[in-house]
C-alpha cells in the first residue's frame, strides 16, 4: 500500500513540475533562460489571460518556455482578440495588438419628423435618422426643426453592441410677424436670412431678431423685434427714407455745355447732386461737334455716371494699306501702324481717320524697308465727308535671298515652284533662280 502511494505521489510531482514549466511566467527556472513575451495594445489596458487565466495588463511582459500559446486580450467596450504566439528558443516575441471598438447603431426619431439632426458638428439628416457604427460610449445631438424648440438628445452606447434608439417630441414655439413698408416691395431679413418682400407675414420662431427691412435707393432700417409664441407681432407702413442720387456727366472732348432736362448747367465734366428717381434729358454742345443727346433713368441711391463722344462735324478718311504694318502720318503726325486684316491676306484692316477739317490733307506711308521709303498722297475734304481712298501700296523686300556662290540678295518672293523661284531685286525687276543654285531663303517679318 505504501509502495503504491510512493507511486502516485511521485507521478503527481512529476505533473506539478510539469505544470509549473508551462507557465514560466509564475515559475522561473535558474538554469534555462527563457525566451521573453512583451505585449502593448492600443488602447493600453486590456486584460491578458494566457493559459486560461488573467496574467495582467496591457503593456504586459514575462518569460515563457518555448511552445505555442494562445493570447487573449479583453477590453471593455473593445471587441475580444485571441492571438496565438509560437515562442522559440533564444527568440523574444512582441506582440502589438490594435484593439476593435464594439460598434452598435442608433436611431433617432421626432415628433413631428423631418427635423434636422446636428452630430458633432455638422448636419447629417432628418429624422427618422440611423447613425450607424458607433464605438461604446456616450453621444447627444441636436434637432433643430424650423418652428419649434431645439431639443438636445444624448444616449450611451451598449457594450454588446446592441441598437439603441431614441425618441423625442419637439414643442412649437412660433409666433406670427407680419410687416408692411412704404413703398412695398421691400426685401425682409430675419438674422441675415432673406425671408422674403412686403408686404410680408410669416411663421417665426418666438424671441428677439435682428430684422432689416431694404429696398434699393433707400436707407436699409435695422432693428430688434421680439416675436411671442402663439402671438401675432406686426410692424404697420414701415416709411423708408429715400437716398437721394447723383448724376455725373463727362464727354470727349471736355468742356462742353451741359443741358439738362433743357435748362443749363455748368460744362463738362460736371455734378448734378441730390436728385430725386426719375427721367432725365441730358444734351451737350460744343462749337465744332455734332449735339450729343442721351436719356437717362435715375434710381434713388445710386450714382450714375454719362460718358458722351461728341463727333466733329467736320470730315473723315478710311484706308487700306498694302501690305500691313505700314506706318501711317497725316499731314506730317504719326496717327498708327495697319494691322493685317485675317479675312484678306496681304491687306491691312480699314483705318479711319475722324475729325478732319475741310480743306487739303496729305497722307503720307511709311516702312523702313520699302522701296522707295515712303509715299504721300492729298486729299481734299469737305464737311460731313467721308472720303474712302484706294489701297494704298508699297512695295516691300519680303526675303533675304542666298546663293551658293556666297551672294545675297534681298528683295521680294514672286513666285516659288517646284525648281526655281521668281525674285524681284527692285519694283518692276524679276528674276529667275534655279533652286540648286540657292542655298538659303530667309524669310523677313513683316512687323520689322
Amino acid at each position: 500500500m505504501r509502495k503504491n502511494m510512493k507511486k502516485l505521489f511521485s507521478v503527481l510531482s512529476v505533473l506539478s513540475l510539469a505544470f509549473f514549466f508551462a507557465v514560466g511566467c509564475l515559475e522561473k527556472k535558474a538554469e534555462v533562460k527563457k525566451p521573453k513575451l512583451d505585449i502593448t495594445s492600443a488602447p493600453a489596458g486590456a486584460t491578458v489571460s494566457l493559459l486560461g487565466k488573467e496574467r495582467g495588463v496591457t503593456p504586459f511582459h514575462c518569460s515563457l518556455l518555448p511552445s505555442t500559446y494562445i493570447v487573449k486580450l479583453e477590453k471593455s467596450g473593445y471587441r475580444a482578440e485571441l492571438i496565438r504566439v509560437e515562442i522559440k528558443q533564444g527568440t523574444d516575441r512582441k506582440i502589438d495588438a490594435k484593439l476593435k471598438p464594439v460598434t452598435a447603431s442608433v436611431m433617432l426619431t421626432s415628433v413631428p419628423a423631418a427635423a434636422p439632426v446636428i452630430f458633432q458638428g455638422k448636419k447629417i439628416g432628418e429624422t427618422p435618422l440611423v447613425i450607424k457604427d458607433l464605438p461604446y460610449g456616450e453621444y447627444s445631438a441636436e434637432l433643430a426643426k424650423s418652428g419649434y424648440t431645439k431639443r438636445t438628445v444624448s444616449w450611451k452606447m451598449n457594450e454588446d453592441g446592441r441598437p439603441v434608439q431614441v425618441k423625442t417630441d419637439l414643442a412649437s414655439n412660433v409666433g406670427t410677424l407680419k410687416i408692411t413698408s412704404n413703398p412695398a416691395g421691400a426685401t425682409v431679413t430675419l438674422n441675415g436670412t432673406v425671408m422674403g418682400r412686403t408686404p410680408f407675414s410669416e411663421r417665426i420662431e418666438e424671441g428677439k431678431h435682428n430684422l432689416e427691412i431694404s429696398r434699393d435707393g433707400y436707407v436699409t432700417l435695422k432693428q430688434v423685434v421680439t416675436v411671442v409664441r402663439r402671438q401675432e407681432t406686426s410692424l404697420k407702413d414701415v416709411k423708408l427714407e429715400i437716398i437721394p442720387s447723383t448724376l455725373k456727366i463727362t464727354s470727349t472732348p471736355s468742356g462742353a455745355r451741359v443741358f439738362v432736362n433743357d435748362k443749363q448747367y455748368s460744362d463738362t465734366p460736371m455734378e448734378l447732386r441730390q436728385l430725386s428717381p426719375g427721367v432725365y434729358k441730358i444734351r451737350l454742345e460744343k462749337d465744332g461737334y455734332d449735339p450729343a443727346t442721351r436719356d437717362v433713368t435715375v434710381t434713388a441711391g445710386n450714382e450714375l455716371e454719362v460718358a458722351l463722344n461728341l463727333d466733329s462735324n467736320t470730315g473723315g478718311i478710311d484706308l487700306v494699306t498694302v501690305p500691313s504694318y505700314i506706318t501711317i502720318y497725316l499731314d506730317g503726325k504719326m496717327v498708327g501702324t495697319s494691322e493685317p486684316d485675317p479675312a484678306n491676306p496681304g491687306m491691312s484692316k480699314l483705318l479711319s481717320l475722324r475729325n478732319l477739317s475741310m480743306g487739303k490733307h496729305v497722307v503720307t506711308i511709311a516702312h523702313k524697308r520699302a522701296r522707295p521709303e515712303k509715299r504721300s498722297f492729298s486729299v481734299e475734304i469737305k464737311k460731313g465727308e467721308v472720303k474712302r481712298l484706294p489701297n494704298l501700296t508699297l512695295w516691300i523686300p519680303n526675303v533675304k535671298l542666298t546663293l551658293k556662290s556666297g551672294l545675297t540678295r534681298v528683295g521680294r518672293l514672286a513666285s516659288n515652284l517646284k525648281e526655281e523661284i521668281m525674285f524681284e531685286p527692285e519694283p518692276g525687276v524679276k528674276q529667275s533662280y534655279k533652286k540648286a543654285a540657292i542655298s538659303d531663303i530667309e524669310y523677313l517679318k513683316a512687323n520689322e
